[in-house]
Order: C-alpha cells, then sequence, then structure tokens
C-alpha cells in the first residue's frame, strides 16, 4: 500500500511499519536502514549508488513505533550527513558485494550507536545550541571520525598454533568455552585478520576491546572459518581411535586432566591447564606434547592493539580552565596520565591535584609527586591567602562573545577526548 505525505514523499509500509519503499523528489527510493538519535529518527534510503537520509519528523506520517518521533537536532544532522557520506564512499570503494551486506552494516551501525552512550551524550550536550554547532562543525567532524571510524582492539585470550602442519585460532566464546577454528585459508597471521575485519562494521568497534574481539571471532567462527568440534576424550570409540587418540586418553587418566579434541585434525585441549596437546607416532612409540601457541604481542613486538593516547604528545602551555575540563572529560578514558602529569605537575591546582588523586588510577610514583606538589602548592596557597585583599567579582551583562567561549569550553572538552581539542579550544577563545 503507498500513502501520500507532505515535502513530496510518497511511502509504501513494510511489515515492519517502516516504509520499504519511498518516493522522494520523483525518484524512487528502498529502505535500507533506520537510525535513531536522542531525538532524531532517520530512514536510509537507496536508488542505485545514490544514498540519502530522510527525517520521520518532517514527513508527517503516523507510524505504529515504541518511541515519539521528534525533531532532529542541528548536531544530529550532521551526524547523519557524516554517515551517509561514509557508506556513499564505501560504495565507490566496492565495499559491499550486495546489498544484504550494506544493510546488514547499518543494523550493525544502529545498534552501535544506542549501545555507546557517550556518543549520545555528548552530542545532547549540543541539542538546540546551533550557533555552538556552527562554531565548532570540524570538531565535530574530527570527533564523529575518531569515534566511528577507531575502536579498540584486544586480543587477549586469542591465540594461534599450528598442529600437523596446520594452521588453527584459538578463543574463548562469552561462556568460556574454547573454540578452534581451521586458519588454513588465509596466509595473514590472525592479528592482521581480526584488525582487518574490525574494519567491516561497527558490530566490530564496541567501546570494549575484548568485546569487539569476541565478536569478530564468533562472525569468523559462523560465516567465514571451519570450525574445529572438540569432543570428550573418552567418548571417542572404536573403530575411529588411532594409537596418538588412545594414548590421549591414557593421558587424560593422569591427576588434573580434562582431554577434548578432535582426531581428525589431532589437536587436543587439557581444559584444566588451558593447554592446546597433541599425539603423534614416532617409529614405535606415541608421543604426547603441549603446542606452542603464538599471541597478538609476538605479532606485534610486545605491543598490545589498542587504540590509546600516543605517549608523545605536544602539549600547549598550561591553561587553568581547560586543565581541569580536559581533567573532567577524561575521567572514564585512556589517556597518557603520565606524561600529562609531567607536562603540567607545577601548574596543577590543590584542585586539580585532589581530582587526579581521586579520579584517575595512579603509580605509586605519580600519587607521591602529585601529594608533595599539594603539599607546596597548599603552602603557597596559603600564604598568598593572607596577603591578598578579599575581591569582590563582577558579572558582565549580555556579554554575547563570553557566553559564546563558556559554551564552546564547555560542550567542546566535553565532547571529544583527545589533546587535539585542547589546541582547538585555545584557539576559539585566543
Amino acid at each position: 500500500m503507498w500513502y501520500n505525505v507532505k515535502n513530496c514523499v510518497t511511502i509504501r509500509l513494510g511489515d515492519s511499519m517502516l516504509p520499504n519503499r519511498v518516493i522522494y523528489s520523483g525518484k524512487e527510493y528502498e529502505t535500507i536502514g533506520f537510525i535513531k538519535l536522542n531525538n532524531g529518527s532517520f530512514l536510509i534510503l537507496q536508488n542505485d549508488n545514490n544514498i540519502i537520509s530522510l527525517d520521520l519528523s518532517k514527513i508527517n506520517l503516523k507510524l505504529d513505533l515504541k518511541f515519539e518521533i521528534k525533531e532532529a537536532t542541528k548536531v544530529e544532522i550532521i551526524l547523519i550527513d557524516y554517515i551517509v557520506e561514509a557508506i556513499r564512499n564505501d560504495i565507490k570503494n566496492g565495499k559491499y558485494q550486495n546489498k544484504e551486506e550494506l544493510k546488514k552494516d547499518i543494523v550493525d551501525l544502529n545498534k552501535y550507536i544506542n549501545t555507546h552512550p557517550e556518543l549520545l551524550n555528548n552530542m545532547k550536550q549540543l541539542d538546540f545550541k546551533d550557533d555552538v554547532v556552527d562554531k565548532t562543525i570540524t570538531g565535530l567532524l574530527s570527533y564523529f571520525d575518531e569515534v566511528m571510524s577507531s575502536a579498540p582492539l584486544n586480543l587477549e585470550g586469542i591465540t594461534s598454533f599450528k598442529v600437523n602442519g596446520k594452521d588453527y585460532i584459538k578463543y574463548k566464546d562469552e561462556n568460556g568455552q574454547v573454540k578452534i577454528m581451521d586458519d588454513n585459508v588465509d596466509n595473514r597471521n590472525f592479528v592482521e585478520q581480526f584488525k582487518a575485519k574490525q574494519n567491516e562494521s561497527k558490530y566490530f568497534k564496541q567501546e570494549d576491546g575484548k568485546e569487539s574481539a569476541l565478536n569478530i571471532a564468533e562472525d569468523m567462527n559462523k560465516y567465514q572459518k571451519t570450525s574445529v568440534e572438540l569432543e570428550e576424550v573418552e567418548d571417542i570409540k572404536e573403530p575411529n581411535v588411532d594409537l596418538p587418540t588412545k594414548a590421549m586418553q591414557k593421558y587424560d587418566e593422569r591427576q588434573d586432566k580434562d582431554i577434548v579434541g578432535n582426531t581428525e585434525t589431532g589437536v587436543f585441549y587439557d581444559e584444566n591447564n588451558d593447554q592446546i596437546l597433541t599425539a603423534e607416532k614416532k617409529d614405535d612409540k606415541v608421543i604426547v606434547s603441549e603446542v606452542k601457541e603464538a599471541t597478538h604481542t609476538e605479532y606485534n613486538d610486545g605491543v598490545t592493539i589498542t587504540t590509546e593516547q600516543p605517549s608523545k604528545i605536544e602539549y600547549p602551555p598550561y591553561n587553568e580552565e581547560v586543565v581541569t575540563q580536559y581533567l573532567v572529560a577524561n575521567k572514564s578514558n585512556k589517556i597518557n596520565i603520565d606524561a600529562f602529569i609531567n607536562k603540567y605537575l607545577y601548574d596543577f591546582s590543590v584542585t586539580q591535584i585532589e581530582y587526579l588523586l581521586n579520579n584517575y588510577p595512579l603509580t605509586q610514583d605519580q600519587i607521591a609527586k602529585l601529594n608533595s606538589q599539594k603539599s607546596s602548592k597548599f603552602t603557597l596557597e596559603q600564604s598568598s591567602m593572607t596577603k591578598e585583599k578579599p575581591k569582590v567579582l563582577v558579572k558582565k551583562k549580555d556579554d554575547k562573545a563570553a557566553f559564546v567561549d563558556t559554551l564552546l569550553l564547555s560542550f567542546i572538552v566535553g565532547l571529544v577526548s583527545g589533546m587535539y581539542l585542547v589546541f582547538l579550544i585555545l584557539i576559539i577563545m585566543s
């Protein structure tokens, strides 16, 4: 059924109560996705390689949805424009093999946005503050590019190993059960594979790097690689049991052993000791041996794959208000706090030092430095207060420029975690 509505839009409703076909400005589009933000709700539409977004609040159509359709704010429109442009570029670059892959990516994108409260909360700070949005458009785009394009990837607990000349990947699912994947159809190591896979979907770019890695592993195991099924050793019966497997059954009788395995591949796993095993016949003997597992650190010179702040940062001159806002905005983020403390240690106020001590995970050396500086600073501040006369703070009225600068400071620093924003703020306030 087709519906005629305002703004030159004709809509055909599907079973989901969202339109599955839209005629907009004389062209017919297929609905390929839906994105819900704090206020705005947008349909993502496709006509051949042309992708557009349609704000539901602009088409005046009553839909049986579980939420109220509100007018999108300017910052939300900017985000959607950013997303649509990114999708267009992905289509041009041949990322999607078919329409279903594109639809899945938008479903994952919507899930990503609505399971990352820090993104929506940061955007909410700019609701209906169009003057601030207009002034910070470059910073906003940089922010969206950072949070939507990069994410941590923690491969701790994921390993690769070789048995009988063949390659495998081992990981544990959300229930702690070991899963083994055949890795003989890709010439890249598992770290390179996981990093490449992460770029395929927002579903693989969660805030928690371990969650992202698990999502990638589960997707590979389900759709991309062959899963190696592991059976209890005592359940492996004749005539399929060869001599190495019998030896493994004997090995299982030892104390603190609980073995599962796969006779076809020769891969066995000791659940109690979290160790991959194998058995092979040599001459007239069967040798049971532990298998060496390669970790992500071995493939990356001992460095865990994350997106933490770089260790070398060019910090700007100290500004008390900017540093305070930066500390508040980043207490839940991974920043190079050691470099930050070393840069501003002798500039910090007593209040800033106390905030660091109470809100950041610090080493004993960092705590000692801050407490020492706090003691010195407190003595100086007390001495200064006894010499100075009380001052009366006079607040100017109708100072629009000062008001805009305050908003910029409050909202921009809260928006983006990254030292490049400190530079942006200093430029704006200069």
